[in-house]
């Protein structure tokens, strides 16, 4: 039988290794769908059950059209592409699926899970990030590497990445679609968990767009900014202060305004202010 190659063009560019010769081998082979398992470098873990649904009810009518992608593993099969086809076909109740037994390296198997997905736009932006990570750790690909391999930018890889260090209820919001990936990432700017997590709660209840986010973000950074700097400049005035009681042997407070302020410097006896305008006036002169 006859048919025509199941992945894109686009992929067969990226893994010539994966679908070349098929014009002299039979297109696929029906394997029976218990000697099928997933690979351990899938990068999608959510498979939503309506788009589920709708795959399982078509696979009913139709069948599978398009040939899972597998490699031959010591108990059977490790799939490579079409994990969510081979999972509706359980579902549907079909005995066997047609499949494509090609040769492929770990990072080949792990490169093609995550193109595949990416061109069909079915991972979520933590899913993503996983799935980058793992190439850049376990494989050590370059982040230029990878971004030129999957035809994104490096900073774009690059902030994908930043994601995972978000807190894990900041990351769930994300794979359960109650924020986007450009909430999550308005979040980054934040210096600690804690702000984190407290603007995910106003971004959920106001339901705020990831413009009004970015906003809500700058303007309490703002405002983290100008009390740091308050902060330091108590220090100071407090410093100030203990040199000055150390030095007049009396208790000094300044209070500073905006643009001016007053020194303090308490007394208690008339002899003590002569002591302390005989010290002042010295000093001076």
């Amino acid at each position: 039988m006859s048919v025509k190659p199941s992945l894109g063009k686009g992929l067969g560019a990226m893994f010539p290794n994966l679908l070349n010769d098929l014009g002299n081998k039979p297109s696929f082979v029906m394997s029976g769908i218990e000697e099928l398992f997933p690979n351990r470098f899938q990068p999608r873990k959510a498979f939503p059950e309506k788009e589920q649904r709708e795959l399982v009810a078509s696979i009913k009518k139709s069948g599978i059209i398009q040939p899972i992608i597998v490699r031959k593993a010591d108990n059977g099969y490790e799939i490579i592409a079409g994990e969510r086809r081979w999972r509706a076909a359980q579902q549907a109740g079909l005995n066997e699926v047609p499949v494509i037994i090609r040769g492929a390296e770990d990072q080949e198997v792990a490169e093609l899970s995550l193109i595949e997905n990416l061109q069909r736009e079915d991972l979520n932006p933590i899913e993503e990030a996983e799935a980058y990570q793992t190439l850049i750790q376990k494989f050590g690909v370059l982040q230029e590497d990878l971004a030129n391999r999957i035809g994104k930018d490096r900073s774009t890889v690059a902030n994908t990445i930043r994601l995972l260090k978000l807190p894990e209820e900041v990351k769930k919001a994300v794979t359960t679609k109650a924020i986007t990936g450009g909430h999550a990432r308005a979040l980054l700017p934040f210096d600690t968990p804690a702000e984190q997590l407290e603007a995910l709660k106003i971004i959920i209840a106001r339901n705020l767009s990831v413009r009004e986010t970015e906003r809500l973000v700058a303007l309490a950074r703002k405002d983290a900014s100008r009390e740091t700097k308050t902060t330091k400049k108590n220090q100071y005035i407090t410093d100030m202060e203990k040199t000055l009681t150390d030095r007049l042997l009396a208790a000094v407070r300044i209070q500073q305004g905006q643009k001016s302020g007053t020194i303090a410097i308490r007394f208690s006896s008339p002899d003590e202010l002569n002591r302390l305008f005989r010290r002042l006036a010295d000093a001076g002169s």
